[in-house]
């Protein structure tokens, strides 16, 4: 009698594959009994990879259809890159476990790993993040940024094939996980190129409904991890930021204590507000919501207005 296999959603570019890829591993590792595949799902980002989406800030373009599917039980459990999922889930739906974060830098790529710092004067550097974009600006005002879009080989393909650009901007994570162009990747230190919430970071989401996948889902979390991203998703939530406007934020956790250091950047010049907070790693929501407090004190929700008027 044929087993019937849990389905385990993700979206068919070659990093959100080589995730779920390493998510399946896992399981079959604490599970071999039980029977996975994968499902691939083309989601709303996968089919319009165009700038202009992206500008619109539209929520969920890479995780809405899995958790479509996830919904109606065409699946059981999707996987999906943390930062680019909303802080507010479908109701029926959790995340149940977030296994160990992988570096949280950006890198710079380019054809001869050159750093940042040493790119000739008005080099041209693609990047669709807002983020970015005014962190970078703010370090080299004299750069050329350009909307950058599509799978990791088409905007790696950009810089070190075609020569459309000098460099591009990436999560260094990615590279990590596809094995990928790390030879042509400088990473830039985190206080020069704060990350996005969730950065480097899985989410395994799952219906509510089903215990036993959430009971195999749950093996795989990283304590950790979970309470910086737990912080960080808060932090993201009471500032109403969303995934596409210019917030950073780097996490430190031990194993008693987690600080946070986030900052909100201006899309239309160099300023920005920043702030620290440090609290208990059982108070993870606590720490995040009070950072976020505290920039909105500082005016940060000016800089967020700015960031959405742009979008």
């Amino acid at each position: 009698m044929k087993r019937s296999a849990i389905r385990i959603g993700t979206r068919g570019s070659l990093l959100a594959l080589a995730q779920s890829g390493l998510v399946m591993r896992a399981l079959k590792k604490y599970f071999p009994k039980k029977h996975f595949k994968l499902v691939v799902i083309k989601t709303l980002g996968d089919e319009y990879q165009g700038v202009e989406l992206f500008k619109k800030n539209n929520v969920g373009v890479f995780t809405k259809k899995l958790q479509d599917k996830l919904i109606s039980k065409k699946i059981d459990i999707a996987v999906h890159s943390l930062k680019d999922m909303p802080t507010d889930l479908p109701e029926s739906l959790i995340l149940a476990a977030y296994p160990k974060r992988a570096d949280t830098r950006d890198c710079l790529v380019t054809k001869g790993r050159i750093p940042l710092a040493r790119l000739p004067k008005g080099a041209v550097v693609g990047t669709g993040s807002a983020r970015r974009k005014s962190q970078l600006l703010r370090l080299r005002p004299d750069l050329k940024l350009v909307d950058l879009r599509g799978n990791l080989d088409t905007r790696v393909g950009h810089a070190v094939k075609e020569g459309k650009m000098d460099a591009v901007i990436l999560a260094r994570a990615g590279l990590i996980r596809t094995k990928k162009y790390l030879k042509y990747a400088a990473s830039i230190p985190l206080k020069t190129l704060m990350p996005a919430v969730g950065q480097g970071a899985l989410g395994i989401e799952v219906r509510k409904d089903n215990g036993e996948v959430f009971i195999m889902a749950r093996r795989l979390n990283h304590a950790e991890t979970e309470t910086a991203v737990l912080a960080e998703r808060a932090f993201l939530k009471k500032l109403r930021g969303g995934c596409r406007v210019p917030v950073g934020v780097i996490s430190k956790v031990n194993s008693k204590n987690i600080r946070l250091h986030a900052a909100v950047f201006s899309v239309k010049s160099r300023n920005f507000i920043t702030v620290a907070m440090k609290g208990s790693v059982e108070d993870a929501i606590g720490v995040g919501e009070r950072c976020a407090s505290a920039l909105l004190k500082k005016g940060a929700a000016r800089f967020l207005r700015e960031a959405r008027g742009a979008a």
